[in-house]
């Protein structure tokens, strides 16, 4: 839900390049940190690298998307993200309908952030390019398939607070963790 829902509020910001760039750097900020000070729990192409890269390529393709009319496009990315859904699972396809993807395509880190990952591939939040840019484009799509009219409640605050929390929310997304490990462990450390 959490990536659809990104999808579904690009249109909602403007820059989404911009935006992109800072959520793919955020990122790529999580994955050093994680690297550096807890490599047995290290964050390689986690889910800010996965919704920059998102941003990224929806604010390049933009032009090309927004000429496909919206159910159609949430109908296409909707197939596909259930055609790729098992791609870490080396097969594509529905149910028992699959088909067998060659072991090489799963290589190395470069094929990983693909969605092709190699049996020596680990990290404790992952998400490839695919299948999940489609379901990113089902919520982009869903966005237009529910009219302008529909999302202009969205559009105004209604909730001051709220509203700061959402033109913020990457930096509380980033902090969230480090405050609440810094709690726990004071708690440990008072409680012990």
């Amino acid at each position: 839900m959490f990536i659809l829902l990104s999808g579904f509020c690009v249109p909602l910001g403007h820059r989404t390049l911009k935006r992109g760039a800072q959520v793919f750097a955020a990122g790529a900020l999580v994955t050093v940190v994680t690297l550096v000070f807890m490599p047995e729990d290290r964050v390689v192409f986690g889910v800010l690298t996965f919704l920059g890269s998102a941003m990224l390529l929806t604010g390049v393709l933009e032009p090309l998307l927004k000429k496909i009319p919206p159910a159609a496009g949430l109908a296409v990315s909707a197939v596909l993200f259930a055609l790729t859904y098992h791609l870490d699972e080396r097969w594509l396809g529905f149910g028992g309908l699959r088909l067998a993807l060659p072991d090489a395509w799963y290589a190395n880190y470069f094929t990983a952030f693909f969605g092709f990952l190699p049996f020596d591939f680990y990290s404790t939040d992952y998400f490839a390019l695919l299948p999940w840019l489609f379901l990113f484009w089902a919520g982009y799509f869903l966005h237009f398939c529910m009219g302008r009219q529909r999302m202009e409640p969205l559009r105004r605050s209604v909730c001051p607070a709220l509203g700061w929390m959402g033109r913020h929310s990457l930096l509380l997304y980033l902090l969230h963790q480090p405050v609440i490990y810094g709690v726990l462990s004071a708690a440990a450390v008072l409680f012990a």
